[in-house]
């Protein structure tokens, strides 16, 4: 109202200083401004009537995005934003304001007061039957074909530079009972709380008070298209935690673009309901028709058509007609999971008159899979971006290295510099949760059970000042047959930068002791950077091939180790070096001296100058390693203690090499020897995951059976002389024997599609049928050199097919598997091979 007040003494001000001589020339104007501005005093004095207030659902309480809002008998209005707030210009008082949302019972408010509007809308029961819109008759897709064809101006988040900061909030807590209210009445009336069960009641009451986690974070992020980006954490705080680094891969602010042809939610990929053909797929409804100054926004529902089968979404696209932009958008898995569900809600905004951008962002977690006491736990992170620059000026430098950046020291940030960030300051709630979990996180010593939990997801146990090395315990295989065994090293209690270990194992079969040691230091701590000293008495496959990289505990290739059943006894000392080169290429770097032995009956012939011929069973080499693993674009996250690699799209290119030289380090054999793979996964819409797997080597043609190439065959572990029950490992040659083919030079191709749920699914059924197909050739340039194995060499294309079913029970499926080709068997029946499947990953 100041202004209204300063109007005319600025008008008369702004007249009295002008020349005495203008006066009589410019009284008459003088006269009509003042007329006019009195006459517009009281439009103007309306006209900036505020209406704020909040729409929550009723039942929830939980506010809702993208309510329209709109004074009776207009067109003009608002929506609501991600906190369900909404401020309208009004021209007077009182005033109906009209609220319209999908799903949800309009309903007409009268606003009389000057305080905030609460405004609880109820759920609709009666949902209409859906009918199918043959794509000719359906308006909304014209909106959304159009909407599709603008996605590059658009879609801010992918086709333009930019920065911003963001300010993020997560709590969790427990979906309400609303048949427990915990008020007055219920505690005075004896009957009913005898009624309700004593934990519900204190469940209720804590819940009222707290919530079970809170946490808030804040970012800055760097982009450049097409993938060049860094967010650096600026500030975290958990509640219960005083080192909050541990959860520090949730500050991250990257989300999905709605233009994304596949939008990937909690490691499942979806098809976008802007993804090319998307009409064909999705029912597309005009719901409703909003309007915004000289703009339109459609709001369109969406969701999978009926009779089909595909991993689709649901919800609303907000398109404004101001260049067919998505303004809002909702997003769910159109198939409620039963562990885990998330909910997305993004609002976008034209920064600075350029590319639409998203501003606020709202996701929720229900986890279907764990219940407290009867109940679900959900979450709600509010995810806030500010100070955003589109087509910023962002320099190579600003994006190079890690994609997220976490440093202890800068997190810990005072209670100003949080208030700064809020977009409110936090409730009673939320203080109260902070100030009795970070008791009970003293208490409990939260922080130490997070660094144990940290350490236990890579393969750790901690004991104390030591680790249990897990990878160590338990393994199977056909040489050893069971292998039980016990690892130590020491953790951080003792140094950060050095750690020294140990293990011991026995084999039931081979009925010998294994043991080794190692000394790791790492000179720049939480980089992945490091020097290695081992020592190993150990066995180690004949003919196999490693490569170096994150080794998990159990994959579905892992099965294949109950079919090595060559090894060779091996006594080994070296040293390796460990860095990365930037964040794509990661390398290893040694020397080594190994002694291998053969106690299974083969001997390699050696002709000597003298027309002798020399059996040999034990190998000495000194040499050289190297390892090399190349992710293009791989994401990756610098923490305080650790660098972790978050993954690529692009194929993985993987690479070992070795080289010994005769007299070094005592050495007897001269071998050398390079192998590499190549591994993707393609993920096609509508279609389902490829996967392939190209392999390939070439070693020395004089070197023993044990530098040379055994084809990975898991088809029993002998000439099937006897049925067995087989299982199926992935990237393996299903209807190969063990140890059938040997070669110094070969190139096998592994492909595996998966049709996922395309083609059956049912509400606990869900079997994913694929298809399998895998070729190799190669060739052994001097058979006559190796004695007292049983071996083919590969001369031409081994070809085998097969058709999976996984997940018919759980974790297990079928796999029926035919051999073909040169290399087929006389009788049919034998080139059919039946398997199970496993699925698993540790």
């Amino acid at each position: 109202m100041l202004n209204h007040a300063l109007g005319p003494v600025l008008l008369l001000s702004a007249v009295a200083c002008r020349p005495m001589k203008d006066v009589p020339s410019r009284a008459p104007m003088l006269l009509h401004s003042l007329r006019l501005w009195f006459a517009l005093c009281p439009i103007i004095s309306f006209a900036q009537v505020t209406v704020k207030g909040r729409v929550v659902d009723e039942a929830t309480k939980e506010p809702l995005a993208f309510v329209h809002v709109v004074p009776a008998g207009s067109q003009q209005g608002v929506t609501s934003d991600i906190d369900g707030r909404f401020v309208l210009q009004l021209p007077q008082r009182p005033t109906t304001l009209r609220f319209s949302y999908v799903g949800y019972s309009p309903m007409e408010v009268e606003v009389a007061g000057e305080g905030p509007v609460l405004v609880a809308m109820r759920q609709n029961t009666v949902q209409l039957k859906a009918v199918e819109i043959l794509p000719t008759e359906n308006p909304a897709h014209r909106i959304i074909d159009r909407c599709r064809q603008g996605r590059k101006v658009n879609d801010g988040m992918n086709h333009r530079s930019y920065r911003y900061t963001s300010y993020s909030k997560t709590i969790f807590t427990i979906e309400p009972d609303t048949n427990v209210v915990v008020d007055t009445t219920l505690v005075a009336d004896t009957t009913r709380v005898a009624e309700v069960d004593s934990s519900e009641l204190e469940m209720r009451a804590f819940l009222d008070a707290q919530y079970l986690f809170l946490m808030e974070s804040a970012t800055a992020k760097s982009f450049i298209p097409p993938a060049a980006e860094k967010e650096e954490v600026l500030a975290m705080r958990v509640s219960g935690l005083k080192d909050p680094s541990f959860l520090a891969l949730a500050a991250q602010t990257k989300t999905f673009s709605i233009y994304d042809p596949q939008i990937g939610i909690s490691e499942k990929n979806y098809l976008g309901p802007l993804a090319p053909e998307s009409t064909r797929k999705y029912l597309f409804l005009i719901e409703d028709t909003l309007y915004s100054g000289a703009d339109s926004v459609f709001v369109i529902s969406y969701r999978p058509r009926r009779r089909t089968n595909f991993p689709g979404l649901k919800g609303l696209l907000y398109i404004n007609t101001n260049g067919y932009a998505v303004q809002n958008v909702t997003a769910e898995a159109a198939q409620r999971d039963e562990s885990v569900g998330i909910r997305f809600q993004q609002l976008h905004e034209q920064v600075n008159g350029k590319a639409w951008f998203p501003v606020q962002l709202n996701a929720f977690i229900y986890m279907y899979g764990v219940s407290l006491n009867g109940h679900t736990p959900f979450g709600v992170t509010r995810t806030y971006l500010k100070n955003i620059e589109v087509d910023a000026d962002v320099r190579r430098k600003e994006v190079r290295g890690p994609e997220l950046v976490v440093d202890r020291l800068s997190m810990r940030q005072d209670e100003d510099f949080w208030q700064a960030l809020r977009t409110d300051t936090l409730d009673a709630k939320a203080l109260r949760t902070y100030q009795f979990m970070d008791s009970i996180g003293a208490v409990a010593d939260l922080d130490r059970k997070m660094k144990w939990l940290s350490a236990l997801m890579t393969g750790r146990l901690p004991i104390g000042p030591v680790d249990l090395l897990l990878n160590e315990l338990l393994h199977y295989n056909g040489y050893e047959g069971l292998r039980l065994g016990a690892g130590l090293a020491t953790n951080d209690r003792i140094s950060r930068h050095v750690s020294l270990g140990g293990y011991t194992a026995y084999g039931f079969k081979d009925e010998t002791w294994k043991y080794g040691g190692f000394l790791r230091v790492r000179p720049w701590y939480g980089r992945d950077i490091a020097l290695k000293l081992l020592y190993e008495n150990d066995v180690v496959e004949s003919g196999g091939v490693a490569f170096e990289g994150p080794r998990p505990l159990l994959t579905n290739e892992s099965t294949r180790w109950i079919y090595v059943n060559r090894m060779d006894h091996n006594e080994r000392v070296g040293g390796q070096f460990t860095f990365r080169l930037g964040s794509d290429l990661k390398l290893w770097v040694g020397a080594e001296r190994e002694l291998r032995v053969n106690r299974m009956g083969y001997r390699h012939a050696e002709a000597r100058s003298d027309g002798i011929t020399v059996l040999r069973d034990h190998f000495t080499t000194g040499g050289f390693t190297f390892g090399a693993r190349y992710a293009f674009r791989e994401r990756l996250a610098r923490l305080p203690d650790q660098e972790i690699a978050l993954g690529t799209k692009w194929p993985i290119l993987s690479v070992s090499a070795f080289r010994s030289v005769k007299d070094l380090f005592g050495g007897d054999t001269e071998v050398w020897r390079v192998n590499l793979a190549v591994d993707k996964v393609f993920r096609l819409r509508l279609v389902g995951d490829l996967s392939v797997r190209l392999m390939g080597g070439v070693a020395d043609p004089d070197a023993p059976y044990s530098h040379l190439f055994a084809l990975r065959g898991t088809n029993g572990s002998a000439a099937r002389a006897r049925r067995e029950l087989l299982i199926a490992a992935d990237n393996t040659f299903q209807t190969m024997v063990a140890n059938e083919f040997l070669a110094d030079r070969y190139a096998a191709l592994h492909l595996k599609h998966s049709f996922g749920t395309l083609l059956a699914k049912g509400r606990h059924f869900k079997p994913r049928p694929g298809l399998v197909y895998n070729a190799a050739v190669g060739a052994l340039s001097r058979p006559e050199d190796h004695r007292g194995y049983a071996y083919s060499g590969l001369k031409a294309t081994f070809l085998e097919a097969g058709v999976v079913v996984d997940g018919i029970l759980q974790t297990l499926g079928v796999g029926l598997y035919y051999r073909h080709g040169a290399y087929a068997l006389p009788a049919p029946k034998d080139n059919l091979v039946a398997k199970l499947t496993a699925s698993f990953a540790f």
